[in-house]
């Protein structure tokens, strides 16, 4: 939802205006869901880049959990794609795809992994630039150039926040988080990007194992 920040409407602030995330209604019963949206909060405002959406905070009233971030002024990469079926440009296509990757390599140098990355998850601002959101399921990677000794007891796997079209075999299979998933994810959106169209028939990874299908070239 789009919100005007009181505090900066006091202050005459030429921007007041943000976006609010609240949980949905699916997610009221989880037990966990207050921590599992405190993680989303804290990790994403450890991302501070560009091409990641900037989170402000997290709060809650009642039984009402909810986010703030900087407001966005665009479409979602997903209804991006459906307006250009057979696919974008060469060059806009490059500046988009390049754009996720920095993203991305942001994030993983951070230890965080997106583990959910999708078109869904993907803004592409009126300006062509793109803002990666919605690191609702990361989850720290505890062995990338250094261990982390501290170990959160929250697991946001336990969400089970999997999107089947754009998951890895390794995340099907259970395994521990990998920046590999994220660019499993990569590859397949930006084919859908250049071409229009996922390059598996939208075939998850754990069936593709078994029945694989070749991408046009």
């Amino acid at each position: 939802f789009q919100a005007i920040d009181k505090r900066k409407q006091e202050a005459d602030d030429i921007n007041p205006y943000i976006a609010i995330k609240i949980l949905g209604e699916e997610f009221k019963n989880y037990p966990q869901a207050f921590v599992a949206l405190q993680r989303e909060t804290r990790k994403s405002q450890t991302l501070a880049h560009p091409n990641i959406i900037t989170v402000y905070d997290f709060d809650r009233d009642g039984d009402l959990f909810y986010m703030t971030m900087e407001e966005l002024s665009g479409e979602p990469l997903s209804s991006y794609i459906k307006s250009h079926p057979n696919g974008t440009p060469v060059k806009q296509s490059g500046k988009l795809i390049e754009g996720i990757a920095q993203g991305l390599a942001y994030a993983h140098s951070k230890k965080i992994v997106h583990s959910d990355l999708k078109p869904d998850n993907i803004f592409v601002s009126e300006k062509g630039e793109v803002k990666i959101l919605d690191f609702g399921i990361a989850r720290a990677v505890s062995d990338l150039n250094e261990t982390d000794t501290h170990v959160d007891s929250f697991d946001a796997g336990e969400f089970g926040g999997l999107t089947p079209t754009y998951a890895s075999a390794q995340m099907f299979a259970g395994e521990d988080p990998h920046p590999s998933d994220d660019i499993y994810a990569l590859g397949l959106i930006s084919y859908e990007i250049l071409s229009g169209y996922h390059p598996y028939q939208r075939k998850s990874a754990n069936i593709l194992i078994d029945h694989p299908v070749t991408a046009k070239k």
